[in-house]
């Protein structure tokens, strides 16, 4: 799996680095895709209360003690990083700065990872790295058709059964079509969404 392999390659050990999911919980309601993923990768699902740091070393609560954690692949939104700076109504248990001391400036560095994370930028991170970088992204992006394009637009609609397709302004599985798992009907309707897209877009 390409994303654990490149969670492990943050590591500073090279051998079973020890790799968490971190997760607000299973009221989330993306909890099942972090929970899959986590066992696809064969690594814990953990919570922020699962988490402590001891002499700047992050570790996991077991039954068997304490465990170090490298690596952290955060499913956390940025809202509920910080109660000070964003969210103070957040429960305490989704609070990443909880298990961090000197959580504001912690939770204010790994907050900037996240500033293009959006459905419709998705797309455009290539050229966003290439103009102010000047220099290639490292990883390839999946590819991604954006349907306020004419060409992507016809690419997608005549594709349905074959690509997965998201509203930008949903979350949680709503607005989805997963084209290869999808009736007949399903897609059709997708089908008539988009031409009455195309159709309003003429106007």
């Amino acid at each position: 799996m390409e994303l654990v392999r490149i969670l492990r390659s943050i590591s500073p050990r090279t051998t079973k680095p020890p790799i968490v999911v971190l997760t607000p919980g299973l009221h989330n309601s993306a909890y099942f895709e972090h929970s899959f993923l986590a066992h696809q990768m064969g690594v814990e699902l953990v919570e922020a209360r699962d988490l402590l740091v001891s002499d700047d070393i992050v570790y996991m609560k077991t039954i068997r003690g304490l465990t170090r954690v490298d690596v952290i692949y955060r499913r956390i939104n940025d809202e509920f990083l910080n109660p000070l700076a964003f969210r103070a109504d957040c429960s305490r248990d989704s609070r990443f700065d909880e298990c961090l001391p000197g959580g504001q400036r912690r939770a204010r560095e790994c907050d900037r990872q996240r500033i293009a994370d959006d459905k419709a930028v998705y797309a455009y991170v290539p050229d966003i790295i290439r103009y102010y970088l000047a220099e290639d992204p490292v990883l390839e992006n999946v590819r991604t058709w954006v349907c306020s394009r004419a060409e992507d637009l016809t690419y997608v609609r005549d594709h349905l059964s074959e690509l997965v397709v998201k509203a930008v302004g949903e979350s949680g599985g709503y607005g989805m079509l997963m084209g290869p798992s999808s009736t007949t009907g399903t897609i059709e309707e997708f089908r008539r969404r988009l031409l009455h897209l195309a159709f309003a877009r003429r106007l």
